[in-house]
């Protein structure tokens, strides 16, 4: 099966190119904490797509679901066991060409699979500058923390997904707990899908410090916290995608921060 380049570009979109989409996913899995809760089985894939587009109450990515679910089978049907195995078997241009031709699975639905895992499911690096919003205690301690190398999300999720890891970070930088604790909350908000620092703002504003606290919300006291947050800022922030995804699919995602 010859890959036509040209229908993979489109796939990608709005992926630069094959090569982007390769190694932004190659440098996610880069982290043992990454590896070790994010290594999906093509079926356990199959069950949380369904529960995280399928679960849309609007049923916006009810076909989305629906192809995704049939390439993942044809994925397991094909021999691939988990995610990191299918990313060793077409992490090149010339590997996609191979697979495609050895599975019968057209490169464009493999590249369909992979910008799911990319935007929907696999934790991305992301500065931890870009989760603040106006907040001069957090700035200056995102400068502390990236002279001693911790810059991104990821970073500070595997420095400081443990009570003993954030302890061993406020005294490695001599930044107070409870600042450490917060920016590794903000990380952790990082991994919901289409989370900006205005939703993570939000959110931790309305009174959810934590994913875990978002996700074991009542959803009558959430939904009058958040307009109460919303009417002490000056917005309307309504009910939507805002807060109605992020309190959804924070009881899918798996959980990466310990509390204990």
């Amino acid at each position: 099966m010859q890959v036509n380049w040209d229908e993979v570009q489109k796939a990608l979109l709005p992926v630069k190119d094959y090569e982007d989409l390769s190694r932004r996913l190659q440098e996610s899995f880069a982290y043992p904490f990454i590896r070790q809760t994010f290594n999906f089985t093509m079926p356990g894939l199959v069950d949380s797509t369904r529960l995280i587009l399928g679960g849309d109450a609007r049923g916006r990515y009810t076909e989305y679901a629906s192809k995704l679910t049939r390439i993942l089978t044809e994925l397991h049907q094909a021999g691939v066991p988990n995610i990191l195995d299918l990313l060793s078997r077409v992490g090149t241009r010339e590997q996609l060409q191979s697979f495609s031709e050895q599975s019968g699975i057209a490169a464009p639905d493999t590249v369909a699979v992979l910008k799911y895992l990319l935007y929907w499911v696999i934790p991305t690096e992301k500065y931890l500058s870009g989760l603040v919003r106006d907040d001069p205690t957090a700035s200056n301690a995102i400068k502390i923390l990236g002279g001693l190398g911790v810059r991104t999300n990821l970073q500070i999720l595997q420095q400081g997904n443990t009570a003993a890891g954030r302890k061993a970070l406020a005294e490695s930088s001599g930044l107070p707990e409870p600042v450490i604790s917060e920016l590794v909350n903000r990380a952790d908000f990082s991994r919901l899908p289409w989370a900006s620092k205005a939703t993570i703002s939000n959110i931790i504003g309305a009174g959810y410090g934590s994913l875990a606290k978002l996700a074991n919300a009542n959803p009558e006291q959430l939904y009058a916290d958040f307009f109460r947050y919303g009417k002490a800022i000056g917005k309307n922030l309504k009910l939507g995608n805002e807060i109605e995804n992020s309190y959804r699919i924070a009881k899918i995602v798996p959980a990466v921060v310990q509390n204990d």
